[in-house]
């Protein structure tokens, strides 16, 4: 059997990843041991590079990587070549800077469309977003980034053939209260703080502040794992033995 170590929403927090699957027993060279990342590796934090380095370290078999909005707004900022105001606000600018190290400056002013072209054509950038994937169904468990697209707008109201794209941004613990839930199946989310679901959905504790609860929020059929790592500081890693 296989132990699967499921994080979310780290942000480019390198050292609070590493330091959550050391304690769970994560070994990278055990190859019953699979990696799986919920999407939203980049933006906000330090680290990028670290967790981009991490991340196309670990064989492909040995992996599993779901898209998250965040992937979604780098490629698009890549592509277009120059940065929007919620690229700024969003850490994707910081991101590209990052990516592209001790030449960003230089680049940017030499020709700005550089900087975004070094980032997009560089080969560990290129290999991350190949192995990207909307979701991964394994077993009873559906990984996906924030929950499975609306039926009503995929066809035959198959899930798997919906928007991913929008459903990135869904709170999974909110779809899951509204009854959207694949019958049979447990799914694991990020993209949205557990502490909603503690505070709203629970009546525990507060979103924000002292007693906010960022621990995973388990209930039959949703496990949620995003800590809101940029002000928690916290990135859960959940292990499931399949």
């Amino acid at each position: 059997m296989k132990k699967y170590f499921v994080v979310a929403d780290v942000h480019s927090f390198y050292n609070e990843m590493v330091a959550a699957l050391a304690e769970k027993g994560y070994d990278r060279e055990d190859p019953e041991h699979i990696l799986v990342s919920l999407g939203d590796l980049f933006d906000r934090g330090e680290s990028p590079l670290e967790c981009l380095r991490f991340i196309n370290s670990i064989p492909s078999e040995r992996k599993i990587l779901i898209r998250g909005n965040h992937e979604d707004l780098l490629q698009e900022c890549l592509a277009r070549e120059c940065f929007f105001d919620r690229d700024i606000s969003n850490g994707t600018a910081d991101t590209v800077y990052n990516l592209a190290g001790e030449r960003a400056d230089s680049l940017l002013m030499r020709n700005p469309r550089l900087l975004f072209a070094v980032v997009r054509d560089d080969p560990e950038v290129k290999k991350y977003f190949s192995e990207l994937r909307d979701y991964a169904e394994i077993g009873d468990y559906i990984f996906v980034h924030g929950w499975l697209p609306a039926r009503e707008n995929a066809p035959d109201h198959d899930w798997h053939l919906g928007s991913w794209r929008e459903a990135r941004w869904f709170n999974g613990m909110e779809k899951w209260r509204q009854g959207d839930r694949p019958e049979g199946k447990t799914v694991i989310c990020g993209h949205y703080h557990t502490s909603w679901g503690h505070s709203v959905l629970e009546k525990k504790g507060d979103e924000f502040g002292e007693s906010a609860d960022f621990s995973p929020f388990i209930a039959e059929g949703i496990i949620a794992i995003d800590a809101c790592t940029a002000y928690s500081h916290i990135v859960n890693c959940y292990v499931l033995v399949i």
